[in-house]
């Protein structure tokens, strides 16, 4: 009798046991079949890029970022359309356009001061021998609205000319005319407003004066 009762409790342990590894064994397989659901209603944001206030657009989860570079680009082919024959890597139009934009800015305080001799020193070679030629002070002196105005010096030429031509101008960009020769421009609807030119001797940029036409 004590033999029976002791075989029905070794059956139920077992049988208990056995329950408690099949449900173990059922839940394991139902989580491998079916994977936790996702939330329909979440949005998934688009990856940005960091452009500050740049213009971006928006295109299946990118941003292309519509910056500087481009902008640049457009400067940079519109300063080198005149050149033939050669050509003026992106890094050297941002190069002289910062210089160029570097000597204006202090033409003008020069300008204010009606400095001539530190004015003399930005002017190239050339243009100073050409402007102390007294014939051709009286080719630019015909040129002046106002007649009662001589032109005797460089130094005249510097006040009542280089001056009043760039008064209240403002330097947008720069032309090519070749490697060592530049044109500083307004950019105007109609045309450009040219108002400086430039030219590079020894790998230095100095005010060019064209001769009077």
């Amino acid at each position: 009798m004590i033999y029976f009762k002791r075989m029905k409790k070794n059956i139920f342990y077992f049988i208990t046991a056995f329950a408690v590894l099949f449900s173990i064994l059922f839940s394991s397989c139902a989580t491998k079949n079916n994977p936790p659901v996702q939330d329909n209603n979440a949005v998934e944001e688009p990856a940005v890029i960091p452009g500050g206030n740049d213009e971006t657009v928006v295109v299946e989860d990118t941003v292309e970022i519509l910056g500087e570079d481009e902008l640049t680009d457009d400067e940079y082919l519109r300063s080198i359309a005149g050149l033939e024959g050669t050509s003026v890597s992106k890094k050297e139009f941002e190069d002289d356009k910062h210089e160029i934009l570097e000597i204006i800015s202090e033409l003008a305080i020069i300008m204010e001061t009606k400095d001539t001799l530190a004015w003399l020193n930005y002017i190239d070679e050339p243009s100073k021998e050409y402007y102390k030629n007294p014939v051709n002070l009286r080719k630019a002196q015909r040129k002046l609205p106002n007649k009662l105005i001589e032109l005797k010096t460089i130094e005249d030429y510097f006040k009542y000319v280089f001056i009043p031509a760039r008064k209240n101008s403002h330097i947008d960009e720069i032309r090519y005319v070749s490697k060592t020769h530049v044109k500083a421009v307004q950019v105007r609807e109609e045309s450009d407003a040219i108002y400086y030119e430039f030219k590079k001797d020894n790998g230095k940029w100095q005010v060019y004066l064209p001769p009077v036409s």
